[in-house]
C-alpha cells in the first residue's frame, strides 16, 4: 500500500504493480504491456494486480478499482479455495490521496488473515 500511495500523491493515478515497483510473493508473471495484469504464486495463494491500466495507470476516482487480489490455492481450514482477499482503491478527499479498502468475502478465511482487514488504516 505504502508503493501505490506514493505513485498516487505523485501521479494522482493509480499505478500497476509493474510501474510502482512492486512484485508479489513467490514466482511472478509480469503482464507484457502496459495494461496490468501481473501475477505472482506461492504454493497456497496466488496474486494478481488490476488490468485495465492505459500506460500503466488508472484514473483515481470516486467509484475505486481493484488493486489487488489474493487467492487460496487449496481449502485452507473452513476457507474454501477462491478469491478472498481484496483491496479497492478509491480517490481520497484531497487531490493525490487515495483510501485502500481491503475486504474478506468470508468469515472463514478472514480467521486465517485477522490483521487484513486493518491495510490501509
Amino acid at each position: 500500500m505504502k508503493l501505490q500511495q506514493a505513485y498516487i500523491s505523485e501521479a494522482v493515478a493509480i499505478g500497476s504493480w509493474a510501474v510502482i515497483g512492486y512484485k508479489g510473493p513467490g514466482d511472478n508473471t509480469n503482464a507484457t504491456g502496459a495494461t496490468g495484469g501481473a501475477t505472482s504464486k506461492t504454493n497456497n495463494f496466488s496474486y494478481k494486480d488490476a488490468t485495465g491500466y492505459t500506460n500503466n495507470t488508472a484514473a483515481l476516482d470516486a467509484t475505486g478499482k481493484t488493486g489487488f487480489t489474493a487467492h487460496n490455492e487449496a481449502k485452507l481450514n473452513d476457507c474454501v479455495q477462491g478469491d478472498h482477499w481484496t483491496i479497492t482503491v478509491k480517490a481520497g478527499s484531497a487531490a493525490g490521496e487515495a483510501t485502500f479498502t481491503p475486504s474478506t468475502l468470508s468469515q472463514d478465511c478472514l480467521q486465517l488473515t485477522p490483521n487484513f482487514a486493518q491495510i490501509g488504516k
